[in-house]
């Protein structure tokens, strides 16, 4: 009769003669493993030094790939540490954590175990829990672990950066800039990732005096900047309007041999084409393929954009079929940039030949798609354009598009734009825009649409009443709030509870 230990012994020995993938799935095509089974298991793949395959079986343990109903995985991670003497064994159970996707706080005991026997976690393994948490956003949680363990685990280089990212992803800049003093006062040196990702960091919240001063910081310590970190700074100047610091960093980034990328470039095209000079522009395009860097379609949709601008139908249409001839597929953004070229010519009828287009292309219009052909058949005196491929129900989405941004101004635009094409808005729609008002606290706008509502037959919702009433409670208009709620009363609804008792 066989016992467990001698059934996993020939399982064993079988996966020891087997390549990789078929080994492990002699492992796991046992549905009736054990503690004992499991334990026996990786302690021999460890002691034939097999520690992938190690760890390939726990992740698989861990994902839930090896039911059993002998053991459950809360109890069979205690079993495998009890009297263990090895550091490797905690690694690789806390790495098939990482890599199973579980819940990272489910590896902190381990870890806490580890540093009890002696062991000091590497720095690789306590980056990739760090990594964990940051990834999962929750940065707060990543801090915490880092205080606590700072001193007790390895740390390196890449633990900074980790935490930097982490700041700066949550912009807490504060923070970031706290972690690179921390760093050094440990006797770390902030290489070139960690102070780009600081420099990105300070261009995201617009504060490009302090990227700059990084960046010069660099220099002074003898690092030098690749092409990211010259890309992120000289995108973030040129956010600022800060056109000439741009340009100038950018011959810098040359000069320097920092080679441009395609997003360099396609940032100081960008520069370009809004400024209108479509010379300077395609000339930066003709140095950038000669360079070799492959376009992308963002490079002709911003080409495409400041040539459509300008009114150059013609440039940008021969500039589109270069584009399909190098086998780049237009995006729903080259299309709107087209339709709105048209539409700023007066030639409303390619416009509307090009939506079509986009649609039989399998792309699908957005709302930028709509408000400029609507925007484009507004300028017209025949309506007939615009009936013809928008509908109250389309009004409808786009209206609830801009109130969702708080945009009061642009769905307000759509609203004037349906009187004046002669399509009557729904009750949906008003009580879209009551809503949207009321959010923005703007009790006037709001009860004007509720009486234009009353006016055309049109019955209110109970959320449109409640929220104007709280507006109008909150302004101090207590006579409004109360002759709404009559007319709420009388139109049977019933406002909520708090509210009544308020008035």
């Amino acid at each position: 009769m066989s016992t467990p230990k001698h059934h996993v012994l020939a399982l064993l020995s079988g996966m020891v003669k087997a390549p990789p993938h078929k080994a492990l799935s002699l492992l796991t095509s046992s549905a009736h493993h054990t503690h004992e089974s499991i334990s026996i298991i990786i302690h021999h793949l460890f002691s034939l030094n097999m520690l992938s395959q190690a760890e390939s079986f726990i992740v698989q343990l861990l994902s839930g790939k090896m039911p059993s109903p002998f053991f459950t995985i809360a109890s069979l991670v205690p079993y495998l540490t009890t009297n263990s003497n090895s550091p490797r064994l905690y690694e690789t159970i806390i790495s098939a954590h990482v890599k199973a996707r579980q819940p990272v706080e489910r590896a902190l005991p381990l870890v806490d175990e580890m540093i009890d026997r002696g062991f000091a976690p590497s720095a690789v393994l306590f980056n990739s829990v760090l990594k964990c948490f940051v990834k999962e956003c929750h940065f707060e949680k990543a801090w915490l672990v880092f205080e606590k363990y700072k001193g007790r685990v390895g740390l390196d280089v890449y633990t900074f950066g980790i935490l930097v990212k982490g700041c700066c992803e949550n912009d807490n800049l504060e923070r970031g800039f706290e972690v690179l003093g921390k760093m050094c006062d440990l006797g770390f040196s902030p290489n070139v990732v960690v102070y780009t990702t600081l420099i990105h960091g300070c261009c995201k919240k617009g504060e490009v005096e302090k990227a700059k001063r990084l960046f010069f910081e660099m220099e002074e310590i003898g690092l030098v900047a690749n092409q990211y970190t010259y890309t992120v700074l000289i995108n973030g100047i040129f956010k600022k309007g800060f056109r000439k610091d741009g340009f100038e960093l950018f011959e810098m980034m040359k000069s320097e041999g920092a080679l441009p990328d395609l997003h360099t470039y396609n940032s100081v095209l960008n520069v370009y084409c809004s400024d209108g000079e479509m010379r300077k522009a395609f000339q930066l395009f003709d140095e950038m393929r000669h360079r070799g860097v492959t376009c992308n379609v963002v490079t002709y949709n911003i080409l495409i954009e400041g040539l459509c601008k300008q009114g150059n139908m013609g440039e940008a249409k021969r500039l589109f079929g270069e584009m399909t001839s190098c086998g780049l597929r237009p995006s729903v953004i080259t299309y709107n940039l087209f339709m709105d070229g048209y539409c700023r010519v007066g030639m409303l009828q390619k416009a509307l030949y090009l939506h079509n287009e986009l649609k039989s292309s399998g792309l699908s219009p957005t709302v930028i798609t709509y408000n400029v052909l609507i925007a484009g058949c507004s300028r017209t005196d025949d309506s007939s354009g615009v009936l013809n491929f928008v509908d109250v129900y389309t009004y409808s989405v786009l209206i609830k598009g801009w109130c969702h941004e708080g945009n009061m101004r642009e769905a307000s635009k759509l609203l004037q734009t349906m009187f004046e094409m002669e399509v009557e808005p729904n009750d949906v729609i008003y009580n879209t825009m009551i809503h949207g008002y009321c959010l923005q606290g703007s009790s006037y706008k709001a009860l004007k649409l509720l009486k234009e509502m009353s006016e055309k037959g049109m019955v209110p919702n109970a959320a449109s009443y409640n929220m104007t009433m709280q507006v109008l409670e909150g302004d101090g208009k207590q006579d409004s709030a109360q002759n709404l709620l009559a007319g709420m009363l009388k139109s049977g609804l019933k406002p909520s509870f708090d509210l009544k008792h308020q008035i």
